[in-house]
């Protein structure tokens, strides 16, 4: 994907999004769990306390149990679960074989009542635990008794859970994340497809497949398809408009012309030369000036990105057929050698022009005998037409395509040709070289690019 993709953009926004709600849901369910897994701690403390203080023996000068209590740990030096009860009167403790030789005692300033109250301490062996600190009071031979009871459990029981379930849930949420992030990436992929048959409508358009695009699009991109009919609309409206009124004004001056050009054989009958060739040199000119411009209004002004499709092999049989035909063709030997397939990117009209007046050219200065070949070379399409006639000097070949340019007045014509050619090749990313030719005469070189 491209930097500057849309489907980039919306993939990583999507992908921030999930990963910043991934994050926020992973630290409040791990604070969640830590917290009911402390809640669960404290309530087995508490269970375990009512076991421990049921045992406690009254009557034993010393803190003492009348049993063992029945989870083992409690007997296993350091194994993270401990009590220690604590005689109020006479000072005297108990407390469970796991501490071994380790004294426990409440936090500093923490005054025990029945309610009880949980506390973090410190442990033996560098642990660190959870503990249960309660007063309990016992009525015996009319003697009152009253104890401190702790119970005790190492904490690191709790983080080993904690931190278990932490990496289980970063383990799910990853994997979460990646099916989030591929629905996302699909999403895009499917929300995105309308663009691509924009897309191809556009470069059917470009190719000369249709004139408008589809409107068989979503309701979102609908109002954008819509701006761009109207906008091709428009476009060739303009260009319509524009050649309709360009070939009104050539038409409306012709007449006018010619009849000017008429008044010049009365001009040179009544003895004034002088004026008849000035009115005829001048009606001329101006006639083949307005044939130029019409020629070129019929031209197709091509985008900066339009790829248009024309046979060559069909231009090329089509004009040398016609030209055969001519008063000076048809005595001329006319060689065509054309590689088949050879499509150029061009319209078809304009190519049929640019064909036409450089081999209407080649027939004009011919002798006995006109080439034309053509092939692929690369992403080009390489014409050749050469003639047997006279040529021209290599100082003179660049005044040729100049517009109006004659350099031999004795033969009809303009001399438009080869600079509507000129102008056409221009148009459509071509190229356009005279030289001599093998045969004697002119010869054209053309280059023009091959259709997509």
């Amino acid at each position: 994907m491209k930097p500057y993709s849309l489907r980039l953009r919306l993939l990583l926004w999507a992908a921030l999004w999930i990963a910043i709600a991934l994050l926020v849901a992973g630290f409040a369910i791990g604070a969640l769990f830590a917290t009911n897994v402390e809640e669960r701690v404290r309530q087995d403390l508490s269970a375990s306390f009512t076991r421990l203080t049921a045992l406690i023996d009254k009557n034993a000068a010393e803190p003492r149990l009348t049993a063992a209590l029945t989870d083992p740990r409690y007997d296993t030096p350091f194994s993270g679960l401990y009590w220690r009860i604590e005689d109020e009167a006479s000072g005297a403790t108990g407390r469970s074989r796991s501490l071994w030789d380790f004294e426990i005692a409440p936090p500093a300033g923490l005054i025990p009542d029945g309610e009880g109250h949980f506390a973090v301490i410190d442990g033996p062996s560098g642990q660190t635990l959870t503990a249960l600190i309660r007063q309990i009071r016992f009525d015996a031979n009319e003697d009152a008794r009253s104890y401190t009871v702790m119970l005790a459990e190492d904490r690191a029981i709790l983080a080993a859970s904690i931190n278990q379930f932490g990496r289980d849930l970063a383990l799910a949420l990853a994997v979460l994340g990646a099916g989030l992030v591929a629905a996302a990436w699909l999403q895009v992929q499917f929300g995105l497809k309308p663009l691509k048959s924009v897309q191809a409508g556009v470069e059917a358009v470009r190719h000369g497949r249709a004139k408008t695009l589809d409107s068989a699009y979503p309701a979102e991109v609908t109002p954008l398809i819509g701006e761009v009919n109207d906008l091709l609309a428009s476009q060739d409206a303009s260009i319509n408009f524009a050649r309709a009124r360009a070939a009104d004004l050539a038409h409306g001056l012709k007449t006018p012309l010619a009849v000017l050009a008429a008044t010049a054989p009365d001009l040179r009958a009544r003895g004034d030369v002088a004026t008849a060739d000035l009115v005829e040199e001048l009606s001329t000119d101006m006639a083949d000036r307005i044939d130029y411009q019409l020629r070129l209004s019929r031209l197709h002004q091509r985008q900066r990105d339009q790829v248009l499709n024309a046979s060559l092999n069909d231009a090329l049989q089509k004009a040398v057929l016609v030209l055969r035909r001519t008063r000076e063709g048809e005595h001329l030997d006319w060689q065509l050698d054309a590689e088949t397939g050879l499509m150029v990117d061009i319209d078809p009209h304009d190519l049929i022009e640019l064909v036409g007046v450089i081999l209407e050219n080649a027939a004009k200065w011919g002798k006995s005998q006109v080439s034309v070949r053509a092939q692929r070379e690369g992403g080009q399409a390489q014409i050749r037409i050469g003639d047997d006639g006279p040529g021209l000097p290599e100082d003179q070949l660049p005044a040729i395509l100049v517009r109006g340019a004659r350099l031999d007045e004795s033969r009809r014509g303009s001399g438009l040709g080869l600079a509507i050619a000129a102008e056409i090749v221009g148009l459509n990313r071509g190229k356009l070289e005279l030289g001599r030719s093998g045969l004697g005469g002119l010869e054209v070189n053309l280059s023009l690019p091959l259709s997509a």
